[in-house]
């Protein structure tokens, strides 16, 4: 059971999750590879030959420069794309009937829980990237907030949509109760 699941009030449905995509890792692959074939090349084309005439001290400094290297492809490479990894496993983010609820990240964490008649905007964008593989960044603004935003979502038009098909719901609903309570008013507070 994920964020979102446990966090669902008694009444409430979901209406749409929003799906994270796992291209957003392919530029943290790409920026991986080109770690990789820049320290292969540096390390081939600067540093010594292992063996040469048995020098032991001619080995131990590769040995160190493989591992300087090794280091900066982890540094460079490696961890940004296991932080990308992260916030796609730990994002969460749903419209419900009533409300729009999420959650992205393990030591910073975002979370966020608007009724949906508090929303004042909901939007995305793409760069260069998220336009090749089809993945945005959504923005949502509420009443009184800063926003959040929250990356990596294949589908942020329908999320988009959705949320705006909920606060029109609401808005409909709240004019019929009101409508409501003013017949009853003006019937004297008797209902027929």
């Amino acid at each position: 059971m994920n964020y979102v699941e446990k966090n669902l009030r008694k009444g409430e449905q979901e209406v749409v999750r929003a799906k994270i995509s796992i291209w957003w890792l392919m530029p943290k692959i790409v920026q991986l590879a080109v770690c990789v074939v820049i320290a292969a090349l540096i390390s081939f084309l600067l540093v010594p030959k292992i063996g040469v005439e048995g020098d032991a001290g001619e080995t131990i400094a590769l040995v160190l420069n493989l591992l300087g290297w090794a280091g900066v492809v982890v540094l460079f490479g490696v961890l940004p794309l296991i932080m990308r990894f992260v916030v796609i496993k730990t994002t969460y983010l749903t419209v419900t009937n009533k409300r729009v609820v999420g959650k992205q990240g393990i030591l910073k964490v975002q979370t966020l829980d608007i009724p949906v008649d508090k929303v004042d905007n909901v939007s995305f964008r793409a760069g260069m990237w998220g336009n090749i593989f089809h993945y945005y960044t959504l923005a949502i603004k509420s009443v009184g907030s800063e926003g959040w935003e929250f990356r990596a979502l294949s589908n942020a038009q329908k999320f988009k949509d959705s949320v705006n098909d909920a606060i029109e719901k609401h808005a409909e609903e709240a004019r019929k109760a009101q409508a409501e309570q003013i017949a009853l008013a003006m019937n004297g507070g008797k209902n027929n």
